[in-house]
């Protein structure tokens, strides 16, 4: 694996370690911040993943928890199609 450094601040440090603590705790394992960062960003691309979150929180199985994620990811294209469609190349370098 080809690894690179970043240089963060060291309140950016201190906010990924408190993430980092909560996911370990979620998931049950050990993580590295690569981890959490991928995490992070992986959750940050389906809508709301708060829902997601208060879905595994009160025990809903993880199938469950799967399938409402692939109904959210689903949403999201539709809305970047439809955006793609509305505002052509502006909306592909916009982000």
């Amino acid at each position: 694996m080809l690894s690179t450094t970043i240089r963060v601040s060291k309140k950016t440090k201190d906010l990924l370690t408190k993430v980092m603590i909560r996911l370990e705790s979620e998931l049950g394992r050990r993580l590295s911040y690569d981890d959490v960062i991928r995490i992070l960003i992986e959750r940050s691309k389906s809508r709301r993943p708060e829902l997601l979150l208060m879905l595994k929180e009160m025990g809903v199985s993880e199938e469950v928890v799967r399938k409402a994620h692939r109904l959210l990811e689903g949403e999201r294209g539709f809305e970047e199609k439809t955006f793609e469609r509305r505002y052509g190349s502006r909306y592909k370098h916009s982000y």
